[in-house]
């Protein structure tokens, strides 16, 4: 972050994150279970981190949720990182920015979907196979969740406004 200094990062990950497990922790220190309320404040703590970090380097932090998959099991998992993940893009509005992928991939009924419209109302495969990652189209949709969210906080286009010299 010092040595490259960015505006922005665009940051995806913590699929891997639901359960007990936590590397990195000081001898004698422990966490309960996935999900408890210690568990959640300490990965509140190396989200925050994580955020602050890119904050330091004079960078804002665009945080994608996790997607909302086919296990309805894992749905719940990820639902508690991203409640922890939100908590703490909060406390940090003018550094870091939660994008919800989890309401903007379920299907009419809220579930699951593997196939929505595209911007021209086409059908298409957004996510694979496995149920939690996504297709192209999935990521090309995502990406224009991030440029929305980039076009709110910076100037984007005024440069398509500007008459040649």
């Amino acid at each position: 972050m010092k040595e490259l200094r960015p505006t922005v990062a665009v940051l995806h990950f913590g699929a891997n994150d639901d359960h007990s497990y936590m590397t990195g922790l000081p001898k004698g220190v422990t966490i309960g279970s996935f999900g408890t309320a210690s568990w959640k404040k300490e990965y509140g703590r190396r989200v925050g981190g994580v955020m602050d970090t890119v904050a330091r380097g004079g960078g804002h932090t665009i945080w994608l949720g996790l997607p909302i998959t086919r296990s309805p099991t894992q749905t719940q998992r990820f639902d508690v990182i991203n409640a922890v993940v939100l908590h703490e893009a909060k406390k940090r509005p003018a550094t870091a920015t939660y994008v919800d992928t989890y309401t903007s991939f379920a299907g009419d009924d809220g579930g699951f979907a593997e196939y929505l419209e595209d911007r021209r109302g086409r059908r298409v495969k957004v996510r694979a196979g496995d149920g939690v990652h996504f297709e192209r189209a999935g990521g090309e949709m995502i990406a224009r969740m991030v440029l929305k969210r980039l076009n709110e906080m910076y100037d984007l286009t005024s440069w398509r406004r500007q008459k040649p010299a």
